[in-house]
């Protein structure tokens, strides 16, 4: 599915717990963190960009400290959309900025973590490679605290870091899992109807 220049992906706004979302994946997001307990906040407010322009980020996760937008799961979408993520994450380093490219999904990974990159890579070079989109996943001993995750392509390890969550982090050495809530927040998203 090629889109833009015109693009005609129309979204639909959909309501969720008595909150309008300007779209059904965004709203698919509300219902994921939802179930996680990670606590959101949508369209909490305008950013002034250094390119003048102001941006308003679909998500802010206060307990990750990311940005967190929403795109269609559609890579020239993505491509032409996200220059104001990527320029939020340029004019903040070390600040958190995710683009998801559509709604959560952990086959196939699709959350970019934007602040690992530098604001003249193309877009397009990050989406070109499977092992730059992340999925989340709960720690094994920590409820409550969660990771990123990409797949592997073709071996080697899986690039992994905890992104931290309303639980108790403890010391230990032990990759994530998709353990039962986790597994239950993807199906709770996934299943989400609307008339």
């Amino acid at each position: 599915m090629t889109l833009p220049p015109g693009r005609s992906i129309d979204s639909i706004e959909t309501l969720v717990d008595g909150m309008f979302y300007r779209s059904r994946t965004e709203a698919r997001w509300a219902i994921f963190f939802a179930v996680l307990d990670v606590t959101f906040i949508y369209e909490g407010g305008r950013i002034n960009l250094s390119s003048g322009e102001s941006y308003l980020p679909d998500f802010y996760l206060p307990e990750f400290d990311a940005y967190f937008e929403v795109k269609a799961a559609n890579d020239a979408i993505v491509s032409a959309e996200c220059v104001r993520a990527r320029t939020l994450a340029a004019d903040r380093p070390g600040q958190r900025v995710w683009l998801a490219a559509g709604a959560p999904s952990f086959e196939p990974p699709n959350i970019l973590t934007l602040e690992q990159w530098h604001v003249e890579v193309p877009i397009a070079t990050i989406l070109s490679d499977p092992e730059n989109r992340y999925c989340f996943l709960q720690d094994r001993r920590d409820e409550g605290v969660y990771w990123l995750q990409a797949n592997a392509v073709g071996g080697g390890f899986r690039r992994t870091f905890m992104v931290g969550g309303p639980g108790v982090v403890t010391t230990h050495d032990r990759v994530p899992l998709m353990l039962p809530h986790i597994e239950a927040a993807y199906a709770a998203a996934a299943a989400a109807r609307w008339e």
